[in-house]
């Protein structure tokens, strides 16, 4: 049979050929929701940086040897392609190519640290 995640024959995202009962295809639903307004809440913050970053780089730019750690830590971290655009940005310092390099060696040559798994609990 097909069916949505409410059990009715519409949609395509959620309808599939499945032996899930209608109160399991809810439940897979509600966690779809859930993923679903988390990434909508990730989105919104991620605007809100976005949004707020150019009065950001402005108010950086009353304190020189801030603005210079911002752009080169901005270029350091970006892509090589990004890091190319933030290079033409007029607030951009003059002269911290050599800080973002030495940036960047720094990050190689950190270790990458490998997430270990939480202890199971005790019980």
């Amino acid at each position: 049979m097909f069916l949505n995640y409410h059990g009715k024959q519409e949609g395509l995202l959620m309808n599939l050929t499945t032996n899930l009962s209608s109160a399991q295809l809810r439940a897979l639903g509600i966690i779809a929701d859930i993923g679903k307004t988390q990434a909508e809440e990730a989105a919104k913050i991620m605007k809100a940086f976005a949004d707020t970053l150019p009065a950001f780089l402005e108010a950086a730019t009353e304190d020189e040897a801030f603005r210079r750690k911002v752009f080169a830590l901005f270029e350091a971290v970006a892509k090589i392609g990004a890091a190319k655009k933030m290079q033409r940005h007029p607030l951009r310092p003059a002269g911290i190519n050599q800080e973002v390099e030495s940036l960047r060696e720094t990050k190689k040559s950190k270790p990458t640290v490998k997430a270990r798994p939480d202890p199971e609990p005790k019980g």
